[in-house]
């Protein structure tokens, strides 16, 4: 696959601890608002992504292209995970925080919330683009058209 042929050649798998996000050899930093934004440098290809052993998102049938942590002035986190979804072929950008012990998903408007109140230019109503396609449709649509084009010529 693309995935493993072009993003993660020769890269191994293993797990992600994304509670080291402050480690600079897995990711970089940026400022973000009042907090923190952790990028995952790519070194190796994600299997899994845990934080402190409690395990974030559901490996199955996901292929994690980009891993996010967001940390806010009061220790509040967010982590962000894109990845290739097997099941449907689609791009997702999911978000999940840390309640009560457990890493759960959170709506996409709950976690504009939550960013917010860290970085206010980050838009109440966003939504990910990535989650509206399938770059199979898409691929087949640009054919249909092509061939069409190429029919009536």
């Amino acid at each position: 696959t693309y995935y493993d042929d072009v993003l993660f050649k020769g890269k191994s798998k293993k797990k992600l601890d994304a509670s080291k996000f402050e480690d600079t050899s897995l990711f970089t930093s940026a400022t973000f608002g009042s907090g923190k934004k952790y990028t995952f440098k790519k070194e190796f290809k994600p299997s899994d992504v845990v934080f402190d052993k409690k395990t974030v998102g559901n490996p199955r049938n996901a292929r994690y292209l980009d891993v996010f942590v967001y940390v806010g002035p009061d220790a509040k986190k967010v982590v962000r995970l894109d990845y290739f979804y097997t099941g449907d072929s689609r791009l997702k950008e999911t978000y999940f925080h840390l309640k009560e012990e457990k890493w759960e998903q959170v709506e996409q408007s709950e976690a504009n919330k939550l960013l917010n109140a860290m970085d206010t230019s980050w838009a109440l109503d966003y939504k990910p683009a990535v989650d509206k396609f399938s770059p199979l449709a898409v691929l087949v649509s640009l054919l249909i058209v092509f061939s069409s084009f190429l029919y009536f010529l």
